[in-house]
């Protein structure tokens, strides 16, 4: 017994040295923890930021980021704060619902109060909001219609969100909390899903709505934000369908047997995010696999997904750079995945990526319906009607004189145009825009020739 503080002082600089071993070198892995985060630079020491302090204070920003053993030791205190106290180690991207199925904010936000706040501006008042979406809607049939007319099939795909699947296990919440954004209950998603204008869709929150509690599968996993992967592959399935109806034959494919499997990505993903040592202890998922079959179309139909972190799901289930021929995934209408000439949908030239496309679908769920297509409704139709140059010049005008010397703001110029689109490109007004862009022209006259 006398020895023990000896040993306990021996076991604590052992310790302390191997952290500081593993953080000059790191000689043993470690799984780096889930989530986005801004790595710390190391900064350069200098003699004149040295004397003037900022080194000092730049290094030991790097090394709280950088010591030894970092990642297990946050995963063990996460640990600790789930086990004891049963917080969520994460409460701004995951909030506990009832038996610890767990959900993204947005998704409680959407249930009892819909997310219309969390896109738009407070300060417009309560009877312009529907507008915002007739207008898209509105926007979405002429779209449509245009790009049909080149045999570009548009679709938008309605996806629905857990809030939507499993409410029994949202947590409680009263309406106080948001009760000054509640007006009418009102959802994107309900405006999409019986809007009067003339556009094609597919309701997959209705088809979930009539499969729930029916499945020997779970629609959506316990600890997962995303419908399952087995949920999302008999979707698409469907959707392909569904496709065939308006569209060039896809190639047909076999779905197996359902089965028992560990855990794939994402069906764990807000799991992941709380960055614990253990899962939470939740029901065995089922997957099913899907092979090619035949016949084999004579040519593989295009395809551009423009939609939310969703489709990801799919990706991970379906060959479908087997079942089309120049697949691009459009995430948010921003990043740009399949396609190896381009990063980001700012650098395509947006007219003739269209028109080498057999199918474009929009696929977003309940909480990303309030900004359908992120831009590219608007910048479809007014890119497929009218010329750079006339584009060009309705922007520099806006730029003079509406935004002042903010000559610089994109993000303002795009938010007067969405507001404004009939306004500042008249052509846009009519139910049916009967201008083309000169190049969208001669390739209707070259058909008719």
């Amino acid at each position: 017994m006398r020895n023990t503080p000896k040993i306990l002082c021996l076991v604590t600089m052992t310790l302390f040295l191997l952290t500081i071993l593993q953080g000059a070198t790191h000689l043993i892995n470690v799984k780096p923890l889930k989530g986005a985060y801004i790595s710390t630079d190391k900064p350069q020491f200098t003699f004149k930021n040295f004397m003037a302090g900022d080194w000092q204070h730049q290094i030991d920003a790097y090394s709280k980021d950088h010591h030894g053993f970092r990642e297990p030791a946050i995963r063990f205190y996460n640990q600790y704060l789930w086990s004891v106290y049963h917080h969520s180690t994460n409460p701004g991207s995951v909030v506990v619902g009832k038996d610890n199925y767990l959900f993204e904010p947005y998704f409680v936000d959407e249930h009892y109060t819909g997310c219309f706040h969390h896109y738009y501006p407070d300060s417009i008042p309560d009877y312009e909001k529907p507008n915002i979406f007739y207008r898209r809607m509105s926007r979405l049939a002429k779209l449509q219609a245009i790009l049909e007319e080149q045999g570009v099939h548009l679709f938008l795909a309605l996806l629905p969100g857990k809030e939507r699947i499993y409410p029994q296990y949202l947590p409680d919440r009263g309406a106080k909390a948001h009760g000054d954004r509640l007006w009418g209950h009102h959802r994107a998603y309900d405006y999409y899903s019986n809007s009067l204008y003339d556009f094609r869709h597919i309701d997959l929150c209705h088809c979930f709505d009539s499969l729930n509690g029916h499945t020997p599968y779970l629609l959506f996993t316990k600890t997962g934000t995303h419908w399952s992967n087995i949920a999302s592959t008999y979707a698409f399935d469907s959707i392909m369908h569904y496709m065939q109806t308006f569209g060039p034959t896809i190639r047909p494919v076999t779905l197996g047997q359902p089965y028992y499997s560990s855990t794939r990505e994402p069906d764990a993903d807000l799991d992941d995010l709380l960055n614990k040592t253990f899962r939470i202890p939740a029901e065995r998922n089922q997957y099913v696999d899907v092979t090619l079959a035949e016949p084999a179309p004579e040519r593989n139909p295009s395809l551009i997904v423009i939609g939310d972190s969703f489709f990801w799901n799919i990706l991970y289930n379906f060959p479908i750079q087997e079942l089309f021929s120049n697949f691009r995934y459009w995430y948010y209408f921003s990043t740009i995945y399949y396609d190896p000439a381009h990063d980001n949908v700012a650098d395509v030239d947006l007219v003739d990526e269209l028109l080498r496309t057999d199918y474009v679908m929009l696929s977003y769920c309940t909480v990303q319906l309030y900004n359908c297509g992120n831009g590219f409704i608007n910048r479809a139709l007014i890119e497929l009607c009218y010329d750079p140059d006339e584009i060009q010049a309705v922007r520099d005008s806006l730029s003079r004189t509406a935004l002042g010397d903010n000559i610089d703001s994109q993000k303002a110029i795009d938010e007067l145009i969405d507001q404004n689109l009939e306004q500042y490109f008249p052509a846009l007004a009519e139910s049916h825009p009967t201008k083309r862009c000169s190049r969208l022209a001669a390739v209707t006259a070259a058909k008719l020739q």
